[in-house]
């Protein structure tokens, strides 16, 4: 069992929507995971800058410092916006970036920042879900 707790920061968030955005894009778009870096425009770049800062703005203030516990049969959240269990079925993907893991839902995302992770914990999460890793080059 691992547990970690994330406080979001918001250049933080910026930067896994820098990172995220265009392999998600090129995913929408061609039906898999690109296996090159992708680009992001210029209109991009600064659509993810406006909005991800409104986005961030609005998530940390409803969910506040998040407490995480993950095991074996799923991951569970403590936020202000109550307990959550999450199945490890119930997670599409889990996309390692430059600066956090993305944890890929049917109904959006959850970051979860390296800096929020001891060493061990890190290396003891990526075998935990070894089989839903995908690595990119950033």
């Amino acid at each position: 069992m691992l547990s970690i707790t994330v406080n979001y920061i918001r250049s933080e968030y910026i930067e896994i929507l820098r990172d995220f955005g265009p392999i998600n894009s090129f995913k929408e778009k061609n039906g898999y995971l690109p296996t090159h870096k992708v680009k992001l425009s210029l209109w991009e770049r600064l659509t993810i800058n406006m909005l991800g800062n409104l986005v961030f703005a609005i998530k940390v203030r409803k969910i506040g410092l998040c407490t995480f516990v993950l095991n074996s049969d799923g991951f569970s959240r403590q936020s202000n916006v109550g307990k959550k269990f999450i199945p490890w079925e119930q997670v599409l993907q889990i996309h390692l970036l430059s600066s956090a893991y993305l944890l890929e839902l049917d109904q959006g995302f959850i970051p979860l920042p390296f800096r929020c992770f001891e060493i061990s914990q890190r290396a003891d999460f990526e075998v935990l879900v070894s089989s839903k890793l995908a690595r990119f080059e950033f």
